[in-house]
């Protein structure tokens, strides 16, 4: 206390209370020997001050820098979770919205197990209901076709008399035994859904498009037409069958067979309705009874040998031969009243 109060009665300054001097102010002899003097009295002879870091931020606690090594190891973690964060885009997403421990979470391993046990489930229920109905492999069997097939199927609807075999392929097992016919894709005279389908969906189109160049088009006349359509093959189909149980007609013609055979006379019809708008009227009326025979005597010949086999092979067929003749008769002359009514396209909304 002496030696301060000294020191203040000598016109000495605390060197605090020294006036600040500027960044690149020259050092004043005399003030560096007042620090060095006081230096000496406050932390006593040989020893340094002690160095302090700079604070961080406020609130936050002050912390001592890590080693190099240390620094380069940070470095290098945060800059591969770059990379791998630019390679895969989702990889931000996945680990970092539903985090790491949600793969190691057991509960959810057996959540996941149990909806895929559940949805196993319900697809074999499902498959087990259709297959009460529709047989999806016979389904199957009559989509199997071929560019090839598609091209000759379609030559001989339209030229049915240029066709000189009309008998079905038979299937054999390794054993030999007939197990059904060939797909369509081996046999041109075996009957498939897919004409008929791609059929129905091209004439409600150009239905629609002649409907709509006439300036009279409304979105429901499509539904009109594909509801017209089908009902048309829902009577033909169900005809058929009426006939075919009065006549005991056994296995040899199926329901998918009869619907496949009903629906090849979108063909012709698109024929007739393409001819209609744009070409002279005898050209459409000479379409029109064309088309309807060449239909007609497709439908005879294919019909032939389910609805009449030979008598030899099945004992007695006599007795109702000359009834299946007449019903095949009349089957063939209902593809022009058929047709006739497909043609008549109109508006649903006048």
């Amino acid at each position: 206390m002496a030696h301060y109060n000294a020191q203040m009665a000598g016109g000495g300054m605390h060197p605090s209370q020294q006036p600040m001097r500027g960044a690149f102010s020259p050092i004043d002899p005399q003030q560096q020997q007042q620090q060095q003097q006081f230096q000496h009295n406050a932390y006593g002879p040989g020893s340094q001050p002690q160095q302090f870091q700079s604070p961080g931020p406020i609130g936050m606690a002050s912390h001592p820098l890590p080693p190099p090594q240390q620094q380069q190891q940070q470095q290098q973690h945060h800059q591969q979770q770059q990379q791998q964060g630019a390679a895969n885009p989702n990889f931000n997403m996945a680990y970092g919205f539903l985090g790491q421990d949600f793969q190691n979470n057991q509960a959810a391993q057996l959540g996941m197990q149990f909806a895929g046990s559940a949805m196993n489930a319900m697809q074999e229920n499902v498959q087990q209901n259709v297959n009460r109905y529709v047989n999806m492999r016979q389904l199957k069997h009559f989509f199997d076709v071929s560019n090839i097939y598609v091209l000759a199927k379609l030559r001989v609807l339209m030229f049915p008399w240029l066709q000189r075999n009309w008998h079905r392929q038979a299937e054999r097992d390794a054993t030999g035994q007939v197990v059904g016919f060939k797909p369509p894709r081996d046999d041109a005279n075996s009957p498939d859904l897919y004409i008929p389908t791609m059929g129905l969906v091209s004439y409600v189109i150009i239905i629609g498009l002649i409907i709509g160049r006439l300036g009279v088009f409304h979105p429901e006349d499509l539904g009109y037409t594909a509801s017209s359509a089908l009902g048309i093959i829902v009577f033909e189909v169900l005809l058929i069958k009426m006939f075919c149980y009065l006549l005991n007609v056994g296995s040899e013609l199926q329901f998918l067979d009869i619907l496949a055979y009903s629906g090849y006379k979108f063909v012709s019809t698109i024929v007739v309705v393409l001819f209609k708008p744009w070409a002279p009227w005898w050209m459409t009326w000479f379409a029109f009874f064309y088309s309807g025979f060449a239909l007609a005597f497709f439908m005879i010949r294919s019909l032939r040998h389910a609805l009449i086999p030979e008598s030899s092979a099945v004992t007695g067929i006599n007795v109702h031969r000359k009834r299946r003749v007449h019903f095949l008769f009349v089957i063939a002359m209902l593809q022009y009243l058929y047709i006739w009514v497909l043609i008549r396209y109109k508006s649903s909304k006048p």
